[in-house]
């Protein structure tokens, strides 16, 4: 899908999904819901304090998936002297029932000051002094990362209590001297309403890993409509939400990407508003339950949000990004004609090597997952560079979000785009803001 790495604005009144819903009632309803549900995403309210009292037990919510693949969970203690001890907990599968290898992490954490690289998170100095390996088969394969450089940089929201802690480069070579600029999964409070794999997880130790009940296989279908979940974090300080349509008969899709300026995604920059065709291709073999896409972006809209980004493009020399001089705020234009936006470091046509998988909250509600951007913001544009973990899940807009049994239709074939490379104009952006 097309997964931008620029900047981020709330959703428009020109949605994509009016370009391509037409009078539908069915598709305009779930358009509807689309709308509602970031509404009342916008509307929640995040308590944040910086720097944050980590003092606890926090510990993984589900299995996790970083580049590569691994499969973890993470059992983390922070003390109120400024020490803390990291458990973390590989497998050979995506559930997490196979355990191979722990890893206990000892050291000092100690919170700072507000991120300068990502805007409401907290930058923390680190220091590691004891590795512990217990390999729990043969060999210990592959060898985990040593490093807690995750720790470098954290947001915890009371409200939820939920501890987010700093990605890890998507290039294993990377990660020791990575500098966050992301999100991984948050952490949950052990002591708040702790059941299910949280649970499990928060009374695991070194020798007993936490052995996850296997899930059933859900099939990975990407019809109808998706919403993002929560404000998103991408490297390069943006924040945005995004919203999907998938129509299988036709295996074409569109996407509506609003970036903000701000953690909680309150103060729109722009927009873009994309389609395209996708092709479903084989399960994947690296992660069980996944499958292989290929998307194409083939057209493209833009609407500036703010007045740094209508000045932005509206300076842009030459047309390579709409036509030059024409920009106002709050008014999209049809960036096709010049093969997109040289100033937002997008071109088309444009086509990604995606993964998808599907998955269910506690709730019930279908989830859907594709690929993680690769950490240097370029774009997974060849069959090599195809993702290994995914981003935060989009959830269904549809009426009757619980899952019921169904049958893929033949043909049927999911994506989604989004992420295309940084320009260095987005750099310029982000200081006028």
């Amino acid at each position: 899908m097309l997964f931008l790495y620029p900047l981020v604005i709330l959703l428009s009144s020109v949605s994509v999904c009016v370009l391509v819903l037409g009078s539908d009632p069915v598709l305009l309803d779930q358009r509807n819901r689309c709308h509602s549900r970031l509404k009342q995403l916008h509307g929640q309210q995040v308590t944040v304090h910086t720097p944050p009292n980590i003092t606890g037990h926090w510990v993984s919510n589900s299995c996790e998936v970083r580049p590569g693949p691994e499969f973890l969970t993470r059992s983390y203690r922070f003390f109120p002297n400024g020490s803390f001890q990291a458990l973390q907990f590989f497998y050979r599968d995506p559930d997490c029932s196979e355990p191979s290898s722990s890893l206990l992490i000892r050291g000092s954490v100690r919170p700072q000051r507000g991120s300068w690289l990502v805007h409401g998170g907290t930058f923390s100095e680190v220091h590691v002094s004891r590795v512990q390996l217990q390999c729990l088969q043969t060999t210990c394969d592959p060898d985990p990362d040593r490093s807690m450089q995750e720790l470098t940089l954290m947001r915890l929201e009371l409200r939820a209590e939920e501890l987010f802690l700093g990605d890890v480069h998507t290039e294993r070579a990377q990660r020791s001297l990575h500098q966050p600029a992301g999100y991984q999964s948050p952490l949950r409070s052990a002591k708040a309403e702790c059941r299910g794999v949280c649970q499990i997880v928060s009374s695991a130790d070194l020798h007993h890993p936490p052995v996850l009940p296997a899930r059933p296989e859900r099939p990975v279908r990407l019809q109808g409509s998706w919403v993002s979940t929560r404000c998103e974090v991408r490297p390069g300080v943006l924040f945005l939400t995004r919203q999907l349509t998938f129509h299988e008969d036709s295996q074409t899709w569109t996407g509506q990407y609003d970036h903000f300026s701000d953690p909680v995604c309150r103060h729109p920059t722009f927009s873009i508003s994309a389609s395209g065709r996708y092709s479903r291709g084989a399960p994947s073999a690296a992660i069980g339950g996944a499958v292989e896409f290929t998307f194409t972006v083939t057209h493209m809209m833009v609407t500036p949000m703010d007045v740094a980004t209508t000045f932005l493009l509206s300076a842009f020399r030459g047309r390579e990004c709409g036509a030059e001089g024409s920009w106002k705020l709050g008014v999209p234009q049809d960036v096709t004609s010049t093969s997109g936006c040289a100033a937002l470091g997008v071109r088309l046509p444009h086509m990604e090597y995606e993964l998808f998988r599907a998955g269910q909250d506690p709730s019930g509600h279908s989830l859907l997952y594709n690929g993680q951007r690769p950490s240097d913001g370029s774009s997974p544009d060849r069959p090599e560079r195809r993702p290994t973990s995914f981003q935060p899940p989009l959830i269904r807009c549809e009426r009757h979000e619980r899952d019921q049994p169904f049958r893929l239709s033949a043909g049927a074939g999911p994506n989604a785009l989004d992420t295309l490379p940084a320009a260095a104009a987005l750099v310029l952006l982000h200081t006028l803001m």
